[in-house]
């Protein structure tokens, strides 16, 4: 984790050009997302996955404009199904969905539509081609 979290926390206080303010919520964001992918360990996730979502998670940190975009960023995901469909977010890391779908359904019973988002997720994830696949 340290090999991907330090290079990307050194390169936000390189490019500082923000607001104090900002830039220091960005760093505690950080760190936060570093705790979060800790975590995911501790649940037995898969190492290169972890490490997929620490990395675009602390990419999404770093181009934050305003606070509420390191907010988003930093939040769990929330995937919305509405009329058929699940809904897109650009804060939201399929990689982290699945995560969550997974995790969710080690002691629950999805839905239908759940169960369907989570393999579609799945298929997108270790399909060939992808990094973690390899």
């Amino acid at each position: 984790m340290d090999a991907i979290f330090l290079p990307a926390v050194f390169r936000l206080a390189a490019a500082f050009k923000d607001t104090e303010k900002l830039f220091l919520k960005k760093l505690t964001a950080s760190w936060i997302a570093r705790g979060v992918c800790e975590r995911y360990l501790q649940e037995g996730v898969l190492e290169d996955l972890v490490r997929i979502i620490l990395e675009k998670k602390l990419a999404l940190i770093a181009k934050a404009k305003a606070a509420d975009e390191v907010e988003r960023a930093i939040r769990q995901p929330r995937p919305r199904y509405r009329f058929g469909t699940w809904e897109d977010d650009p804060f939201c890391l399929p990689e982290e969905e699945l995560v969550m779908w997974l995790i969710a359904s080690a002691n629950n019973k999805l839905r239908p539509e759940a169960v369907e988002r989570c393999m579609e997720l799945f298929d997108n994830m270790m399909g060939g081609g992808n990094p973690i696949h390899s």
